[in-house]
């Protein structure tokens, strides 16, 4: 019997705390900021969801070239010449900072801070820090931003700067 206005005010707390959290997380969707963050994120993973973030003029180039499948291709023959598969090249980005250097109504210049691990097992990666074998990798790039549609999207050349 006790009970009962302790479980209404947690349950309160709960869907206020919920609310609070959730709000910022929906209105980030929109910023040039969480654009890049997450174009930066399915990049370094070589994730070919990083076209969603892409405008037109950086999806194809002048000789009308998918720029992603390129870049991916790329990838895929540099580890097969250095004798790995292209999973080895992925990057988990655990550090992503960006900083809006200029922005207008239809473009932003974002600076991109990233700190880098090899993407492998999370256990190999717990003990490579036990041992000191897992080296950390930092990468800094300035990416334009152009609005398409109401939308950020990532300009051109963003596939070649950030490593």
């Amino acid at each position: 019997m006790n009970k009962t206005p302790r479980l209404v005010s947690l349950t309160a707390a709960l869907v206020i705390s919920l609310f609070l959290s959730a709000s910022p997380a929906w209105a980030e969707g929109s910023t040039p900021e969480s654009v890049v963050k997450k174009f930066a994120k399915a990049y370094y993973m070589l994730d070919e969801s990083m076209a969603d973030y892409l405008s037109q003029d950086a999806l194809v180039n002048e000789n009308d070239v998918a720029m992603v499948e390129l870049f991916l291709r790329l990838k895929e023959e540099n580890a097969r010449n250095r004798g790995y598969k292209m999973s080895y090249l992925q990057m988990h980005p655990i550090l992503l900072k960006t900083t809006v250097l200029e922005q207008t109504e239809e473009s932003a210049a974002v600076r991109l801070n990233t700190t880098a691990l090899r993407s492998i097992n999370p256990l190999y990666r717990i003990v490579g820090y036990l041992f000191g074998l897992v080296r950390e990798h930092e990468f800094e790039t300035t990416l334009s931003l152009v609005k398409e549609d109401g939308v950020w999207k990532v300009g051109p050349g963003a596939l070649n700067p950030l490593g």
